[in-house]
């Protein structure tokens, strides 16, 4: 996986590119040649602390960069495409370039495919790329999650254990949208008496949409009926009445164009613009004389009016402040209501999601649960026998499955291995037996 480190002026080194061969390769050398540098530069790529005195003498920065070569067919590498994806880095073609650089003050930054991250993010991304094995070495094979993700690798329950991860998190999000509800729903229900006040005065006013605005002018209208009767009668007179209003002047020039009409056929054309202009200011006349008698100065009805007018004014300085906003504040706070109201429905219809999901996840679980009892026993007893060949004539290894309290995103069980070494001994954890 890994197919290239190359290091620049790190402890002696100036600057050196090796290449690995797949499968195994080996470094050798006397004492001091240099091979704890290679292990250590790429330490820096797992996120180990970038120290200033790691730097060549002399040089102002150093930098170790590791080329993996990754398969989308390689089931174990697929946490390392969701963990780039999850960052947004690009990883299509399955080379995965880590790099560090160290500055002369102890300052260090961090690319992952030429995408700025920080240590953390580098070592946690290498570290599912490399496992260093060795003497005062930190051992995955010691950490409980490997050992768990082993196990399930060796009893082909990766994809169980996926299902569980995954009904886990649907049940965790139906409980925290429950949550969320109810939290809701009591701030609600502290609201509701005011709510219900509000929906209740809103609904009496029997408000529409753009009432304010007809009414405002209705008043203005019946407030002023006298002048306006007035003023229409007066112009509707001036429009038609005797022969020297507007209208009795245009007859008289329809008949002098009537006798032009005989000398000349243009007056034909004029005559019927005048006819038109005659038409249009007679119904003028006509419309401004109904409108006269039409219009009433009735102060009951004012009254009235203005009633209306002060209720709607008052319903839209408290929830407006137009007609349109208390429209909206109505249906908002019926909305609110409906939490409480409908609490017990969808408080049921809550729980049945939920208790659909505990099964679904129970189910689940009991089914990675058998898959990695099946996968334990077998594992222990494979191990078991290989101890003799390793001078552990007396040893044994199980992989130990305890139950949970709950069932969690991992199953029902915590995973360990354990070791027994010899006679009488009492089964105790690899990670505090093994030594490097």
């Amino acid at each position: 996986m890994l197919v290239e480190l190359r290091i620049r002026n790190i402890a002696v080194i100036d600057s050196v590119a090796l290449p690995l061969a797949p499968a195994l390769n080996v470094l050798t050398g006397e004492t001091g040649a240099g091979k704890s540098l290679i292990v250590g530069a790429l330490g820096l790529l797992l996120g180990d602390r970038a120290a200033g005195d790691r730097l060549r003498a002399g040089a102002d920065r150093g930098s170790v960069e590791g080329i993996f070569e990754l398969s989308s067919h390689n089931q174990s590498h697929h946490s390392v495409f969701q963990l780039l994806d999850e960052r947004g880095i690009d990883a299509d073609n399955g080379t995965v370039v880590l790099k560090r650089e160290l500055a002369a003050g102890g300052r260090s930054r961090a690319w992952v495919n030429a995408t700025p991250v920080t240590a953390a993010v580098l070592g946690e991304i290498g570290a599912h790329l490399v496992s260093v094995h060795g003497q005062h070495e930190a051992q995955f094979l010691m950490q409980a999650d490997v050992q768990r993700d082993l196990l399930d690798r060796y009893s082909n329950a990766r994809d169980a254990a996926t299902n569980v991860a995954t009904l886990f998190a649907e049940l965790s999000a139906l409980q925290s949208r429950a949550n969320e509800r109810i939290t809701l729903r009591r701030d609600v229900e502290r609201r509701a008496d005011y709510l219900r006040f509000l929906v209740q005065e809103i609904s009496d006013a029997d408000v529409q949409d753009g009432e304010d605005e007809r009414i405002e002018g209705e008043i203005k209208l019946r407030s002023h009926a006298q002048e306006i009767r007035q003023l229409s009668a007066q112009a509707a007179t001036a429009l038609d009445g005797d022969e020297s209003t507007v209208v009795g002047q245009l007859r008289n020039v329809r008949r002098t164009l009537a006798s032009l009409a005989r000398f000349d056929t243009n007056a034909e054309r004029w005559l019927t613009v005048l006819d038109e202009a005659t038409y249009s200011l007679d119904e003028l006349a006509r419309d401004l004389a109904a409108f006269s008698e039409e219009v009433e100065s009735n102060p009951n009805q004012l009254r009235r009016l203005e009633a209306r007018r002060d209720v709607l004014h008052q319903i839209m300085r408290k929830y407006g402040p137009t007609m349109a906003g208390v429209r909206l504040t109505l249906e908002s706070s019926r909305a609110e209501l409906g939490l409480v109201d409908g609490a017990a429905v969808s408080d049921a219809e809550s729980q049945r999601e939920i208790a659909h999901a505990h099964d679904a996840l129970r189910e689940a679980a009991v089914a990675l649960t058998a898959a990695r009892r099946a996968g334990a026993d077998t594992l222990s007893n494979a191990v078991s026998e290989l101890l003799p060949e390793l001078g552990m004539v007396d040893g044994a290894f199980r992989v130990n499955l305890e139950s949970t309290d709950s069932i969690t995103s991992h199953g029902a069980e915590d995973v360990a291995f354990q070791v027994v070494l010899n006679v009488g001994s009492e089964w105790r954890a690899l990670s505090r037996v093994a030594s490097g």
